[in-house]
């Protein structure tokens, strides 16, 4: 017999009863988590996957409470969901637990932080032992990658002939290269003839949230009103991008092309008159004015406009056979030297009035200032006139000041130069009938201006040129033009239009532009931009869209 105490008696059924409804001892178990991964991004559609372990299988059925902390990310708008209940039944080892990553549309910091943990361990039997599983999971920090951005755009207005100029911020830092693409389209002002229709690339790699980019904007000679255009923006990568504002507009101020300022100053000259058959000589003076100089395009033709609102169009001539000294005689002290003689080539232009000649010249200077005459000749009330002088064009440009400069670095190609110039010359070589080896030496190559500032990118476009003359044959790239004085000037083909190639990336893509444009005028004529919805990661798919797009009226070399 058994006694539970002294002076009590318990009899055999009634503890054998007692020591089965008594909890079972049990071996202690420990246990752990740990994370698949420990970070996921956005709109990936993979979630953070935490592995929970016991030591030894399951004796009696628990839940463990894994609990979700956010840091700097927000439980239920960054990860989902904050608690996770996961239950061991008996002999389980190893669980599973899933965090899902909520995609939302907002560009925040690049990695959010959060940090999982078992908050507790509960005996789902009664009869288990409490304190059976020792919970040994130590707390594992976890990260989301945004995947959305936010940029906030604002547009300078330019001057014809300067550039619109585009300023990209970026609200949040990446830790990959975002791509933001520019693209500039037809309002008041016309794509090709007012600005430059090639579309902008803006890259921000880590540590850049500020990006500037430059439309170029064509000069002319006609008195406008402020033209506009939009410019819109689209996210070269994943996840959502917004921009504030969506579209921003492209101011041009109306200046005409290249106009430099100038002083033009005259010399005293004289007047001859010849009534009745006597001469008479009298000096005369002009009053210096102020005025501007026009280099146009093609380096055969200027334009200079006086204060009094007489523009004198002047081109390139041969001089070796104008008798300086005759224009000299006769006007107090000047020189045949202080007018030109000298000079093997020089600029000039004539005009007539009520049947008065009016022709004049002028020649460059070693300071960069212009020397020449100007003469009157013709027929007043039947008295012959002769008058003669000569003046100074003087530009009032300020030279900026030599600074020491370190070095640039050597730019960076986009996309290999001969690769580009090969796929080129395959296309050309097609509309001509000729080989591409045959079309090489009218092509010239070269890397495209670095259009954004800052610390982003500065890898370039590649630029593929070609000449082509009135008939659209083209012009050998090396070619040396004869100057006015050489034989054959006049008789060598001149270049008409020039059609310009650009070829760069966005992202993985491939982007061709091209354009053609007038020599003459300077002015873009036609231009195709390829759509990046449809670019593909082929450079001769790039190219041969670009010169389709174009349709020159190509036809082969004499």
């Amino acid at each position: 017999m058994m006694r539970a105490c002294p002076g009590r008696w318990i009899s055999p059924a009634v503890t054998s009863a007692l020591v089965a409804s008594a909890p079972t001892a049990a071996s202690t178990q420990v246990l752990t988590m740990e994370a698949v991964r420990t970070e996921a991004r956005e709109g990936s559609g993979i979630g953070i996957e935490l592995l929970l372990m016991l030591d030894q299988p399951a004796e009696a059925p628990f839940m463990a409470q894994v609990e979700l902390t956010g840091v700097d990310a927000t439980g239920g708008s960054d990860f989902a969901p904050p608690l996770i209940p996961v239950t061991f039944l008996e002999n389980d080892v190893l669980k599973r637990a899933v965090i899902d990553i909520v995609d939302d549309p907002l560009d925040e910091i690049y990695r959010e932080t959060f940090v999982a943990s078992v908050g507790s361990v509960t005996m789902l039997d009664p009869q288990a032992v409490p304190g059976g599983i020792v919970n040994g999971a130590g707390a594992i920090p976890l990260t989301v990658i945004d995947d959305d951005n936010a940029f906030s755009v604002s547009a300078r207005p330019g001057p014809e002939g300067g550039a619109v100029v585009l300023t990209l911020r970026q609200e949040h830092d990446s830790e990959t290269t975002e791509v933001v693409v520019a693209a500039p389209g037809a309002g008041s002002a016309t794509p090709g003839l007012d600005f430059e229709p090639w579309q902008k690339v803006a890259r921000f790699p880590q540590g850049t949230t500020e990006v500037s980019l430059a439309i170029g904007l064509m000069p002319d000679d006609v008195p406008e009103q402020t033209e506009s255009f939009p410019i819109e923006f689209a996210h070269i990568g994943t996840g959502t991008a917004t921009f504030d504002p969506a579209r921003v507009t492209g101011s041009i101020q109306d200046e005409t092309e290249g106009e430099i300022p100038v002083r033009i100053e005259f010399t005293q000259g004289t007047v001859r008159m010849e009534v009745s058959g006597q001469t008479f000589t009298q000096p005369f003076q002009h009053a210096a004015m102020q005025g501007t100089l026009t280099r146009h395009i093609g380096g055969t033709r200027m334009t200079l406009s006086q204060g009094n609102g007489t523009d004198l169009t002047l081109r390139r001539f041969c001089a070796e056979d104008i008798d300086f000294t005759g224009i000299a005689d006769g006007i107090p002290d000047l020189s045949a030297a202080e007018i030109g003689a000298g000079n093997r080539t020089g600029w000039r232009g004539e005009f007539v009035v009520d049947g008065i000649q009016f022709d004049y010249a002028m020649f460059e200077q070693p300071d960069g200032s212009y020397a020449g005459y100007g003469r009157q000749r013709g027929n007043v009330d039947g008295s012959s006139v002769l008058t003669r002088h000569g003046y100074r064009v003087i530009p009032l440009v300020e030279e900026d000041p030599e600074v020491a400069r370190l070095p640039g670095e050597t730019p960076e190609a986009q996309l290999p130069p001969e690769a580009v110039t090969d796929a080129v010359a395959r296309q050309v070589a097609a509309d001509l009938g000729m080989s591409a080896e045959a079309v090489r030496p009218y092509l010239s190559t070269s890397l495209g201006p670095d259009m954004t500032s800052g610390d982003g990118d500065s890898a370039r476009t590649v630029e593929v040129e070609i000449w082509l003359d009135a008939e659209g044959r083209p012009l050998p790239a090396d070619r040396a033009a004869p100057g006015p004085c050489d034989p054959g000037y006049g008789e060598a083909r001149a270049a008409a239009k020039r059609l310009r190639y650009r070829i760069g990336t966005a992202g993985e893509a491939i982007i061709g532009q091209a354009v053609t444009q007038d020599v003459e005028t300077g002015r873009l004529e036609t231009a195709y931009m390829e759509d990046l919805g449809e670019a593909s990661n082929s450079l001769d798919t790039a190219v041969e869209r670009a010169h389709g797009g174009l349709s020159p009226a190509l036809q082969a070399p004499d």
